[in-house]
C-alpha cells in the first residue's frame, strides 16, 4: 500500500539517504545479492508507505539483470540502534520478479521514524 506526500512527485530518483541505505544492505554477499545492486542506480521511489514513513515502494527501470532470488524480503537485514546501542528497528528490503521492490524501515520504539537512518550506524547480518 502507498500513499504518496502532499507535493511529492512520483515517480522520482532516489535520494541521498535512501541510495546510502540501499547500498550498505546489498554490500554484504547472498543469492541475487551482485545483480540488486546494479539496480540501484536505476532505482526510483513509486511510493510511500504513508506520509511521513521513510519506507518506499521502488521500481528499477530498463535495462537491469535480475535477481534469481524469489519474491519477498532479501536474506539480509539491517538492525538500527539508537545512541546507547538499544535495537531501535530494521531495515529490510523487498523484491519482486528478480528487482528492488520496496525498501521498509520497521521500527521497535514508540514513535515511527520520520527519516532514514545514517548507513554508517546500520549493522548488516545475512540470514541462513
Amino acid at each position: 500500500m502507498s500513499l504518496v506526500m502532499v507535493g511529492e512527485r512520483l515517480p522520482r530518483h532516489l535520494r541521498a539517504a535512501e541510495s546510502g541505505v540501499l547500498n550498505k544492505l546489498l554490500a554484504v554477499q547472498f543469492p541475487g545479492a551482485q545483480q540488486l545492486r546494479q539496480q540501484v542506480p536505476q532505482a526510483r521511489v513509486v511510493g510511500r508507505w504513508g506520509s511521513d514513513s521513510p519506507s518506499v515502494d521502488l521500481e528499477v527501470m530498463e535495462p537491469f539483470p535480475r535477481a534469481g532470488i524469489p519474491d519477498g524480503v532479501v536474506p539480509v537485514t539491517g538492525a538500527v540502534k539508537d545512541s546507547s546501542g538499544e535495537l531501535d528497528g530494521e531495515l529490510l528490503l523487498w523484491v519482486s520478479d528478480g528487482t528492488l521492490s520496496a525498501l521498509e524501515y520497521s521500527w521497535y520504539t514508540d514513535e515511527a521514524p520520520v527519516e532514514l537512518p545514517d548507513p554508517r550506524g546500520v549493522t548488516v547480518a545475512v540470514q541462513r
